[in-house]
């Protein structure tokens, strides 16, 4: 069912808020009146929406603007850490989601964000945060972290299947022999739905768990071999393709995200929501 989650007149501009869920839970279809800009500050989480799939670790963030519909399942114990944006503003940073790269500055900005309407900033203050806040986030570097989930009903199932459990999938020809139709059919739903092959939406898939496992803290090699790759050199060249740094780099980026994050946020903010 879907929940929508009506914001209250007069919301600030940006406001900021942090929760912490435990691993394997998650909340359900919702929509929210208001935009929301957040990241993990420990742990991973899928953002699921109707026809995409979109990751979400340390090192990046994820913009959802209002009226969109969308669910999170934490993949590890984590916290969270919310930027509720107005309407008015979600219009000025756009109508479409998107994941986008952390920076320090932007770590920052999102810490220094009040947690209620009664701001210790002085207006002007308060507007000039905000407004550097706004540009930050317009100009930062989108990242290849969200993948297209497939509607027709004969290849539905086989696609959540691999998105929930990649590692026990250990061949192409296994996997599609799952699905209600033939290989030509198969090849030709992916493409037409995805714009990828089975096998290349099946290794985005699995950099997706990557990403997931490695901010939650597992070794590289225990990554490589939870998703079945015969050696962490065959897994790390598959990562290093698809997202232009090594398993080890973004792991060590994603640690120090978290850990800035952490770091910068005043005594008393981390609360449920």
């Amino acid at each position: 069912m879907l929940i929508a989650m009506m914001a209250p007149v007069g919301r600030p501009r940006y406001k900021r808020d942090v929760e912490s869920q435990e691993a394997g839970r998650g909340l359900g279809w919702h929509t929210h009146d208001f935009g929301q800009f957040f990241s993990a500050i420990h742990g991973s989480l899928y953002v699921g929406m109707p026809d995409r799939v979109l990751l979400l670790s340390p090192a990046m963030a994820v913009w959802i603007p209002p009226d969109v519909d969308h669910c999170l399942r934490y993949t590890s114990s984590n916290e969270i850490i919310y930027i509720d944006v107005n309407r008015l503003e979600s219009e000025r940073l756009g109508a479409k989601p998107r994941v986008v790269k952390m920076t320090p500055l932007l770590q920052s900005l999102m810490s220094a964000v009040p947690d209620s309407e009664a701001s210790s900033f002085t207006p002007p203050h308060e507007a000039a945060l905000f407004d550097l806040l706004f540009h930050e986030i317009r100009t930062a570097k989108d990242v290849p972290l969200s993948i297209a989930m497939p509607q027709d009903k004969r290849i539905r199932e086989l696609a959540q299947a691999a998105l929930e459990h990649p590692a026990l999938i250990t061949s192409i020809h296994e996997w599609l022999n799952g699905a209600s139709a033939s290989r030509k059919t198969i090849q030709r739903l992916f493409i037409a739905e995805t714009g990828m092959s089975p096998s290349r939406w099946l290794r985005q898939i699995r950099v997706l768990h990557a990403v997931a496992e490695l901010a939650g803290g597992k070794k590289v090699s225990s990554v490589a071999l939870d998703l079945g790759y015969e050696s962490p050199s065959a897994f790390t060249y598959m990562f290093r393709n698809l997202m232009g740094s090594s398993p080890s780099d973004f792991s060590q980026g994603a640690k120090s995200a978290g850990t800035h994050v952490a770091s910068g946020l005043p005594l008393g903010a981390r609360r449920g929501r």
